[in-house]
C-alpha cells in the first residue's frame, strides 16, 4: 500500500509526460544542472527570466537525487528525455514519502480503517495524483507542507515551525495563512508561548532565509530572494490579476468540487463527527477562504488543503461504513460511501484523457523527431504555442539539430529562410497572412491536434465526447523542383548490365508513352468556358430557379471528387475541411465508407491536391492543373461549378484517386515514422510506376 500512491502517479506521467510553460522554469533548471553542470552562462533562465524570479533550491534537491540516473543514461547512450521522467518521480517520490509520514500519524490517530479509506480516496481522485509529478513551486512546497502537518497533529512543534519555515520562506509565501492558523491555535491553545515561538523561528527564519539568498543570488548573479519578489508582486502589487481573475468563492464552487471528485460529500460528514479533526480541517477551510481576496485564482495554489479535506472523507465513510449494519437506511449510505470511489475513478479516467489533449507542443516536437530521425539537417523554430504547450530542453535530443524559440520572430522571408522546420500554430482567422507567407516556402507535414471543448453524444454508450482542433502545424522547407530534377538526374556512379538493360527498356516505354487527353477539355474550350462563365447572367423566371438550384446540388457519384455547390466551395477554401490536412484517420474513415458525401468529396480533393503538387515537385507537367488555372473572380456559382468539372476530369488521376480511396495505408507505411502525407506520395510514386509498366 505504501507504493501504491506512487505507482498512481507514476502512470499519470506516463501517459502525461509533458508539461506546461508554469513547469518550464523548474523543468529547465533541473535539466541545465543535470546537462549544462558548470555551464552557468547557458542556463536557461538567463534568456528566459520570467515574469519573476524562482528559486533554484528546489530543483538543486532533486537534481542532486536524479544525478546517478543521468550518469547512467550517459553511459548507456540514452536520449535525455528520460531524465525528464527521472527527475519528476524524484519529485512524486517526495511527496509520496511525506504523504506516507502523514498516513501513519493518521493511523495513531483515527485508527486502521480511516487510513484505508484514506489511501483509497487519494489514489481515485485526479489533480493531487497528477500535480504529484509536476516541477510547480507548489509542489516542491508540498513535501514540506505535509511534513508540518504531520508534525502539528504529533504536537512536535519544533520541526513544524522549521518545515513551515522552508515552505514559507523559501517556496510559497503565502503559505503563511495556512500554516499560521494552525501556529495560532497552539497559541491560542498555550501548547506554544510567544518566547518559545521566537527562540525557535528566529535562528531558523534567518538560517532558511540566508541559504536561499546564497543560492539564488549565485544563480541568478545579482542579490536576491525570489519569493519576497513573488510575494511582493503577486499580493502587495497584485499583478498576479494580469493573467486572469476569478470570482470570489471560486475555489468553493469549482476548484474543490473538481479535486476532490465525490469525496468532498462525506467532508462535513467527517468533520462532524469526528471533533478532533475539525481544528485542522477548519484551519484548511479557512486558508481556502482568506486565500480568495486574491482576484487570481488557480486549482493548484490550494492543492495543500486536499490532503486535510481527504482525511475528513475518510472519517465520513468510516462512520458510515461503521454503521451499516445498524438498518437498512445505515447498510444503503454505506453503500453509497463505497460506490463514490468509482465515481471517482470515472472521473479521474475523463480528466486524464482531457489533459492529454493538452500538450501540442511536446507531441509536436516529439511526432518531428519520428518523421526526420534520420535526417541531421534540421534546424527547427518552436513558436511561442509550441513552447508552452509541452517543449523543454528534455526533449532536444538530437545533437546535430538545432533547437530555436526565438520569441522576437517576425516570420519574415529573411527569418524563416533559416529554417528547415517550423512548429507553429495552426492556421485560424488572426493568422491567414502569416500562414499564406509560410505556404510559399513551407509545405505541411501533419497537424497536432489540441482539447477544444467537450461534446454531448445520445447515439454512442459514452454520452461524453471530447472535440479536439488542430493546434500545432509541422512545417517543413519546400525543395525547388529544379533541385528535384537534378537530383533525380543525376546519374549513378556504376551500373550493371542488367541495370542498364531495364534502364533502356523504361526510357523505349517513356518514349512510346501516348497522354490521354481525349476526355479532358482544350485549352481553348476552358478559355471559351471561361469568357461564357464571365458573362452576365440573363435573367430567368422565377419558376426556373427550383429547378436550377436542385441541379446546382445534385451529387455526381461518378465523378467521385466534386459534384455539389458545397464542396466547390471546399475547392475554394471556404470550408473547414479544407483549412485541415490530410491525416490517416480521414484515409482510414474513407476506405470504410463511414463518412458522409461531402466529406468524401472534400478527402478525394486533398488527394488530388497532394497528386498534383508531388507531380510538379518531380517536375511533370499535369493537364489541365487546378494550380495552373486561375478562378476568375465576380464569376457566378454555375459558372465556377463548370470551371471545376473541367479541371478535375483527369483520367489518371482519378484512378488514382479511387484507388487510394480503398487502401489501408498500415500496411504500406509505417505511420509512426512516415507523415500520412509522405506515405502517400510513395502510394503515388508506385502507382504511376505501375501504370507505365503496363503500357
Amino acid at each position: 500500500m505504501d507504493g501504491l500512491v506512487f505507482m498512481t502517479a507514476a502512470a499519470h506521467l506516463v501517459y502525461t509526460p509533458f508539461t506546461k510553460v508554469e513547469e518550464s522554469f523548474n523543468l529547465q533548471a533541473m535539466h541545465d544542472i543535470l546537462y549544462l553542470r558548470n555551464n552557468f552562462s547557458q542556463y536557461d533562465h538567463h534568456e528566459y527570466p520570467g515574469v519573476v524570479p524562482r528559486t533554484f533550491v528546489g530543483p538543486l534537491i532533486v537534481s542532486m537525487f536524479s544525478a546517478p540516473f543521468v550518469v547512467l543514461f550517459e553511459m548507456l547512450s540514452i536520449n535525455k528525455f528520460w531524465a525528464q521522467y527521472v527527475v519528476r518521480l524524484v519529485l512524486a517520490g517526495a511527496i509520496t514519502v511525506a504523504w506516507n509520514n502523514l498516513r501513519k500519524a493518521v493511523t495513531n490517530i483515527y485508527g486502521i480503517e480511516v487510513r484505508l479509506w484514506f489511501t483509497a480516496i487519494t489514489i481515485t481522485q485526479f489533480h493531487y495524483i497528477f500535480y504529484m509529478t509536476r516541477p510547480l513551486p507548489n509542489i516542491f512546497a508540498l513535501p514540506f507542507v505535509l511534513y508540518a502537518i504531520t508534525y502539528w497533529m504529533r504536537g512536535q512543534t519544533k520541526p513544524f515551525i522549521i518545515c513551515s519555515g522552508i515552505a514559507i520562506i523559501v517556496f510559497r509565501s503565502e503559505l503563511a495563512l495556512f500554516l499560521g492558523l494552525l501556529l495560532a491555535q497552539d497559541l491560542l491553545r498555550q501548547k506554544l508561548s510567544i518566547d518559545g515561538l521566537l527562540k525557535i523561528a528566529l535562528p531558523a527564519g534567518v538560517c532558511i532565509l540566508a541559504a536561499t539568498v546564497l543560492v539564488d543570488s549565485f544563480f541568478w548573479r545579482r542579490l536576491l530572494w525570489p519569493e519576497g519578489e513573488v510575494l511582493w508582486y503577486n499580493t502587495i502589487l497584485n499583478k498576479s490579476s494580469n493573467w486572469g481573475t476569478s470570482p470570489f468563492l471560486w475555489y468553493f464552487y469549482s476548484a474543490l468540487p473538481r479535486a476532490m471528485g465525490a469525496s468532498l460529500f462525506f467532508v462535513p460528514i467527517g468533520i462532524y463527527f469526528e471533533r478532533r479533526l475539525r481544528p485542522l480541517a477548519l484551519s484548511a477551510l479557512g486558508f481556502v477562504l482568506l486565500y480568495s481576496i486574491l482576484p487570481h485564482k488557480e486549482l493548484r495554489f490550494i492543492i495543500y488543503v486536499f490532503p486535510v479535506l481527504n482525511i475528513a472523507a475518510a472519517c465520513g465513510c468510516h462512520r458510515l461504513w461503521m454503521n451499516s449494519a445498524k438498518s437498512a437506511w445505515h447498510s444503503f449510505l454505506a453503500l453509497i460511501a463505497a460506490s463514490h470511489l468509482l465515481v471517482n475513478v470515472l472521473i479521474t479516467i475523463f480528466l486524464l484523457v482531457v489533459s492529454g489533449t493538452n500538450y501540442p507542443g511536446g507531441a509536436a516536437l516529439s511526432r518531428l523527431h519520428r518523421l526526420e530521425g534520420a535526417n541531421s539537417n534540421v534546424t527547427v523554430h518552436i513558436a511561442n504555442l509550441a513552447a508552452q504547450s509541452g517543449v523543454s530542453r528534455f526533449m532536444e535530443i538530437n545533437s546535430n539539430w538545432t533547437y530555436s524559440k526565438d520569441e522576437s520572430m517576425n516570420y519574415t522571408q529573411a527569418e524563416i529562410a533559416i529554417y528547415s522546420h517550423l512548429l507553429v500554430e495552426a492556421k485560424n482567422k488572426h493568422n491567414t497572412e502569416l500562414w499564406a507567407t509560410l505556404e510559399e516556402n513551407f509545405e505541411i507535414l501533419e497537424f497536432i491536434d489540441c482539447f477544444n471543448s467537450i461534446g454531448i453524444q445520445y447515439n454512442s454508450i459514452l454520452p461524453v465526447r471530447i472535440k479536439t482542433k488542430p493546434c500545432i502545424g509541422i512545417l517543413k522547407k519546400r525543395v525547388p523542383a529544379e533541385t528535384v530534377l537534378q537530383h533525380e538526374e543525376k546519374p549513378p556512379k556504376e551500373k550493371s548490365p542488367k541495370e542498364i538493360t531495364k534502364n533502356k527498356r523504361k526510357e523505349k516505354i517513356e518514349a512510346d508513352k501516348v497522354e490521354v487527353t481525349s476526355n479532358l477539355p482544350l485549352d481553348n474550350d476552358i478559355k471559351e468556358e471561361t469568357e461564357l462563365d464571365n458573362k452576365a447572367p440573363e435573367p430567368m423566371d422565377k419558376s426556373e430557379q427550383p429547378v436550377i438550384d436542385h441541379m446546382a446540388v445534385q451529387v455526381d457519384d461518378d465523378d467521385g471528387i466534386v459534384a455539389t455547390v458545397e464542396e466547390v466551395s471546399l475547392e475554394l477554401n471556404d470550408g473547414p475541411e479544407a483549412a485541415k490536412e490530410i491525416n490517416f484517420q480521414e484515409l482510414r474513415n474513407l476506405a470504410l465508407k463511414q463518412t458522409p458525401q461531402k466529406s468524401r468529396a472534400a478527402t478525394k480533393l486533398k488527394i488530388r491536391k497532394i497528386i498534383e503538387q508531388h507531380f510538379r515537385a518531380k517536375g511533370r507537367h499535369i493537364e489541365n492543373d487546378s494550380a495552373e488555372i486561375q478562378k476568375p473572380h465576380g464569376v457566378p456559382r454555375s459558372g465556377l461549378r463548370q470551371s471545376v468539372k473541367s479541371i478535375i476530369k483527369q483520367e489518371k488521376i482519378k484512378e488514382m484517386i479511387e484507388q487510394i480511396a480503398t487502401m489501408d495505408l498500415t500496411r504500406i507505411c509505417d505511420l509512426e515514422k512516415t507523415s500520412t502525407k509522405e506515405c502517400l506520395k510513395q502510394v503515388i510514386d508506385k502507382m504511376d510506376e505501375e501504370s507505365i509498366n503496363q503500357k
